[in-house]
């Protein structure tokens, strides 16, 4: 008698195998999903602050702006802007005046490092993220809502 496997052996182990993909796929796929969201949030909070720095820097009005419409954004000094991912809802909180067109809108920062205030909130799903900016001090913070 030879030692090995029947082919029935094999077929049920490769069954089993598939089966384990099938259940773990959608975890993954939604733990993906999750992660590019913070990383977008963080990304958002960043080009912010890199706003705010160029606003000091160059002692002038720096301007971060957003398009809902097109899912983009731009700090000041960009040669281009910069896409989001797809299926992140967005939204934009700044002051009236900061309100460019009806999808576009801007949050902006002065010289002293105080802003306009306002803030972008990212969401997908039931998981949303709101990058916060302090109109006194200019900060940016990001929060995480369920």
């Amino acid at each position: 008698m030879t030692k090995g496997f029947s082919l029935l052996e094999l077929t049920v182990a490769l069954l089993i195998a598939a089966l384990l993909l099938v259940m773990v796929m959608p975890i993954s796929t939604y733990r993906y999903r999750a992660v590019e969201l913070q990383s977008s949030a963080r990304d958002v909070a960043a080009a912010l602050r890199l706003t705010r720095s160029r606003a000091i820097a160059a002692n002038r009005e720096a301007e971060f702006a957003l398009d809902l419409a097109k899912g983009v954004y731009r700090p000041a000094g960009a040669a281009t802007a910069v896409p989001l991912p797809r299926g992140v809802g967005l939204a934009l909180f700044t002051a009236e005046d900061e309100v460019l067109s009806g999808t576009i809108g801007a949050i902006r920062f002065f010289p002293d490092g105080s802003s306009s205030g306002g803030g972008v909130a990212l969401s997908r799903g039931g998981e949303r993220y709101d990058v916060l900016v302090d109109w006194l001090t200019g900060g940016v913070s990001v929060h995480e809502r369920r």
